[in-house]
């Protein structure tokens, strides 16, 4: 299963650096990686990047470089919003956040990728969480344009009042 994992890790990462080759040296840059998604209620995934060999394990790793704790949901959202929360990393955070910027600025469309690698359920599930994180954006925009309009009304009320009180 591992090696399957594996062969699975390397043809995505290989996808991501055909779609974006600026992407592919700015990761060769940072490379060898290794590095622990910790998935909540899953086990630990084990990940080694190098130019020449990539690889996916549950076995642990010599001294990894830093770990992702999180749950599936708050991947997603990374993914989505392209917003890291450093509370998910520790140990080189600064290493992560390079990595995880490389993977976000690429033009990658990661539902796709969901689609081809994982299938078709996954793929619709990260659809459906797209869709609902971009609708709470909107929400969050619209209540904040209203916020904007009553403050804004609210202080041309209060010029006025204290213009007819300087008369």
């Amino acid at each position: 299963m591992e090696n399957s994992l594996s062969q699975i890790l390397s043809n995505l990462l290989n996808d991501i650096e055909e779609a974006s080759p600026n992407s592919r040296g700015s990761l060769y840059s940072i490379y060898p990686i290794n590095f622990v998604l910790a998935l909540k209620g899953h086990k630990r995934i084990h990940v080694h990047l190098s130019e020449d060999h990539k690889r996916i394990s549950f076995k642990e790793l010599a001294s990894p470089n830093f770990k992702i704790q999180a749950n599936v949901t708050e991947i997603l959202q990374l993914i989505f919003t392209k917003k890291i929360k450093k509370s998910m990393l520790s140990g080189d955070v600064e290493l992560a956040t390079v990595m995880m910027s490389i993977l976000m600025k690429a033009d990658i469309d990661f539902i796709f990728l969901i689609d081809k690698y994982f299938g078709n359920i996954p793929a619709v599930s990260a659809h459906l969480l797209k869709e609902r994180l971009s609708a709470r954006k909107n929400v969050n925009r619209n209540q904040t344009n209203e916020l904007q309009t009553r403050l804004r009304s609210l202080g041309i009320r209060v010029d006025r009042l204290e213009a007819i009180n300087s008369l």
